[in-house]
């Protein structure tokens, strides 16, 4: 097997460490936990998708490579084909913030029963962010990758016993990232929002609705740029 993941993916398996048993919720084709086990980072893994089709694809990865001792699959929505403490931790990637979100308040005492969360939002990055925050999870560290044109985001959260008190910039840009000021692709991300946002503005009349909170949107870019 080519043991080579994508930017995204790898980034989300590193993310995972120490950890040594997982559950890649969506897994799609098992690429991640496949890798994970080939490469030395895990020792088991449940590899689970709510689809029959990719969960097919799964297993066939997962046979293909010998891997059928260490990677059981379950076909099943989000975290409902898991038990608490069965895995150390779970990866969640390739979904929007909100149904990530969903997935994990539909059994909140499992969500906290695993030592950590390793969620990768394409999209809603904030929503999730606030999420977290208000159910006594820590994010610990993030990451922001340019994949293949794509920017992501990766969220590394751990349960705790009290909320975080997160401001309005942590959970827009997070409360990680937006620390970094040498993280190039965080920069880059943002400053093609405020360029694209700043063109709108010039091409609106001024007293055009949309202008107040574009240029609110303005004065947070500011802040992280």
């Amino acid at each position: 097997m080519n043991y080579e993941l994508s930017l995204r993916l790898q980034t989300c398996l590193n993310a995972l460490t120490p950890l040594q048993t997982v559950a890649d919720v969506g897994t799609d084709h098992a690429y991640l936990p496949c890798v994970g086990i080939l490469n030395g980072k895990l020792k088991k893994a449940i590899a689970a998708d709510i689809g029959k089709g990719p969960l097919e694809a799964a297993k066939t990865t997962i046979q293909r490579y010998g891997l059928t001792e260490q990677i059981e699959t379950r076909l099943g929505p989000g975290l409902t084909v898991l038990h608490p403490s069965e895995v150390e931790g779970v990866v969640i990637a390739g979904m929007g913030g909100k149904l990530i979100v969903s997935i994990l308040e539909e059994n909140l005492l499992l969500t906290r029963s695993f030592e950590r969360l390793v969620l990768q939002p394409n999209i809603d990055a904030n929503v999730l962010r606030d999420w977290l925050s208000q159910h006594q999870f820590n994010i610990i560290d993030e990451k922001i990758v340019l994949d293949e044109g794509k920017f992501y985001e990766i969220i590394v959260a751990v349960p705790v016993e009290h909320s975080m008190n997160y401001n309005e910039l942590d959970i827009e840009f997070g409360p990680v990232l937006r620390l970094d000021q040498t993280n190039e692709i965080f920069h880059a991300k943002w400053s093609k929002e405020f360029m694209k946002n700043q063109s709108i503005i010039e091409q609106l009349p001024t007293d055009h609705p949309r202008v107040e909170s574009l240029k609110q949107r303005q004065a947070l870019l500011k802040e992280v740029l």
